[in-house]
């Protein structure tokens, strides 16, 4: 049974006046008398402009139904038919991210600037996010700190995100070395740390750090609470989530 919650929606090919009026028989439309089927059945045939086009095939009638439809006690023949549903809306009200309900608002960025490092603190506003959500407000907490370079293309660069990882279902956190000089072909920030009148990139070439300082957030992205990696390190970082998320 092919069904959606509030319309019906069977495309079907109007090949004769017969095949029409075994879809007003067979779904009890009794309001539609023969002479609307007729106009129905002309404007399905000849005037093919007002019509439907699914797939290049002309000629092919659209009717929203209003009671559920089920092929298989039809008495209509729907061999080489096509029926689909044309739209599914549906809607998430209930947010993943909540400072009052969970408390899981907040986490933390370390970045390597000249000798030392910064912190970002990140909050997120309430809502429901998805990995890319998250991903996309490091990066604005990056921009805002002046954490970042751009490269020859006007692109920023970003040392630090977060994907999704089908493959595991998991979030990916990856974590890329900061230069000690800037690359060819790319300029600083006009504010900020990596800005020429900020503290400047690193005197070492650290990749960044994400702290899961707090355990609710840490349950959203399948962090256990800590510091990753729990020490400055001149590899590039690609890590998984250790524990089950919510």
């Amino acid at each position: 049974m092919i069904r959606n919650n509030t319309e019906y929606v069977a495309i079907l090919k109007a090949n004769s006046k017969r095949d029409l009026k075994m879809i007003l028989k067979d779904f009890n439309l009794p309001e539609i008398n023969e002479e609307k089927l007729f106009k129905a059945y002309r404007i399905a045939t000849e005037k093919k402009g007002q019509c439907l086009f699914v797939d290049s095939v002309k000629s092919q009638l659209r009717y929203n139904f209003k009671k559920i439809v089920d092929p298989s006690r039809s008495s209509i023949n729907f061999t080489n038919t096509e029926i689909a549903v044309h739209s599914i809306q549906m809607y998430n009200s209930q947010f993943n991210i909540d400072a009052t309900a969970y408390g899981n608002n907040s986490f933390s960025i370390i970045v390597p600037t000249a000798a030392t490092t910064s912190i970002m603190n990140v909050t997120l506003n309430d809502g429901y996010y998805s990995y890319t959500d998250i991903n996309r407000m490091i990066q604005v907490a990056l921009v805002n700190a002046g954490a970042y370079l751009v490269d020859s293309n006007g692109n920023n660069v970003y040392y630090v995100q977060i994907t999704e990882n089908a493959t595991y279902y998991a979030a990916q956190v990856d974590l890329a070395k900061v230069p000690t000089a800037l690359p060819s072909g790319y300029t600083r920030p006009a504010t900020g740390l990596y800005s020429s009148g900020g503290s400047g990139l690193p005197s070492t070439s650290y990749t960044p750090q994400l702290v899961i300082n707090n355990a609710e957030f840490g349950k959203i992205i399948g962090y256990s609470a800590g510091t990753y990696p729990n020490a400055q390190t001149t590899t590039a970082q690609s890590l998984l989530s250790n524990i089950t998320h919510r």
